[in-house]
């Protein structure tokens, strides 16, 4: 095989197993555990210099080199002492079964080199990219200045300065290219990582806030009927009506938070067959004196609907689209809420005359954070809502205009009531 060819599949040795191997592993088996990662990628670096020992460059008669060193240094400087051993012994130990007179120059070269690398380990790990660069090919050149050295003042080979001179740049070159794309590698991977957790903060942030959103509703509520207790006389039964409605919210908001912990899509065994007309009842009951207190009235036209659901999910979705025309409507106005079936599906519109949104705000409707009611408002009630619809196999539509108000159409499929009296 020709020097040309020989070099050539040297450096296809060493971006196989010493890019495309690690790369792939991150890339593809992510789901494998990181000690085999790292037992399979060691394993590579090994065939790396078995590969280049079997397939050398002649320079002259007896005397052949290859790019052994280039796994060898890296590998050490990345791996630390226990890859280091194992290289050294794969290096020394397949070139002493090949034989010849470079047994001894091997040995030399690698006992410096691996003395070297491991010395400057720490260093390695603690430097820019730029340093642990010069590092690998500078090492990479050290060696193969030995080998030569080794070789002219030992074995007396007729070796030119130009031979020297290429055999230099070669070596520098092929470890300049791979350990620059492994850094390359190794930071990309960092910034993964870095966005992973930062996209985890993020997720963290925004469950947090949105279960202090929705547990602030039912606290309202309860804050309403006890406001209400203590300004208006009322008699012992009403009282205690508003009191059960009171701690029925207070275990809605424990229930919010286990929901909220759990965050996963309700299981086909979580729900159940849902009547429409009595869980409207309860919202507009719950809501109540809010409304009240902004002087909103509420109309109704409810009918007896059934549809499969969860009764604490679609409290919270009505809740917070009624919260949210209320609060539209700051001096006084009207809440419309209608049910219409058409053939299986039950259609929900609720609808306020009050301040109404423009097209852009509509469109950024249900974005995490995005909110048109400025400091008083966190911008996931509306994401709630279309997250819950969607559990629901529902579809919901918003419109709106400015100053005229907005209405919500929200479509469920229906069970029919025969049905829901047979089961």
């Amino acid at each position: 095989m020709g020097g040309i060819e020989s070099l050539l599949l040297n450096l296809l040795f060493l971006i196989v197993f010493l890019l495309f191997v690690p790369l792939f592993i991150e890339k593809s088996l992510k789901t494998l555990p990181n000690k085999l990662k790292k037992s399979i990628i060691i394993f590579s670096f090994c065939i790396a210099i078995v590969s280049n020992i079997s397939f050398p460059i002649t320079v002259v008669e007896g005397f052949v080199f290859d790019l052994r060193w280039i796994p060898l240094v890296i590998g050490t400087l990345y791996g630390g002492i226990p890859v280091s051993i194992l290289l050294f012994s794969t290096t020394v130990g397949y070139r002493f079964m090949i034989g010849g007179t470079g047994v001894i120059p091997n040995l030399i070269v690698c006992l410096i080199l691996v003395t070297l690398s491991i010395l400057l380990i720490k260093t390695f790990k603690n430097s820019t990219k730029k340093k642990r660069i010069s590092m690998v090919t500078s090492l990479s050149l050290l060696a193969g200045f030995l080998q030569f050295l080794i070789f002219y003042k030992v074995y007396h080979l007729p070796i030119s300065v130009m031979e020297l001179l290429g055999y230099s740049v070669l070596l520098v070159f092929s470890a300049f290219i791979v350990i620059y794309t492994l850094e390359i590698i190794r930071e990309e991977n960092m910034i993964n990582e870095k966005l992973f957790e930062a996209e985890k903060m993020k997720i963290v942030s925004q469950l947090a806030s949105s279960i202090s959103h929705e547990v602030r509703n039912p606290l309202t509520v309860v804050r309403g009927f006890l406001q209400m207790m203590e300004q208006t006389e009322m008699s012992r039964y009403e009282q205690k009506k508003f009191l059960k409605i009171s701690m029925d919210e207070i275990d809605r908001a424990n229930l919010i938070i286990g929901d909220y912990l759990s965050f996963a899509k309700p299981t086909e065994q979580n729900m159940e067959i849902l009547n429409l007309k009595k869980e409207f009842q309860r919202a507009i009951e719950m809501i109540k004196p809010l409304a009240n207190m902004n002087s909103v009235e509420v109309h109704t036209k409810v009918d007896s609907y059934y549809i499969n659901g969860k009764s604490q999910l679609l409290q919270q979705c009505l809740l917070n689209i009624f919260k949210n025309c209320i609060e539209a409507m700051p001096n006084n106005g009207n809440l419309f809420i209608e049910t219409i079936k058409n053939n299986n599906i039950v259609y929900i519109v609720i609808e306020d005359n009050g301040q109404g949104m423009t097209k852009e705000q509509l469109d950024r409707i249900g974005e995490p954070y995005f909110t048109t009611k400025g400091n008083g408002g966190t911008g996931l009630g509306m994401m709630t809502v279309m997250r819950i619809v969607d559990m629901l196999d529902g579809r919901i539509h918003i419109s709106s205009e400015l100053n005229k108000g907005t209405r919500f159409e929200i479509s469920i499929p229906v069970v029919e009531k025969e049905k829901h009296q047979s089961a």
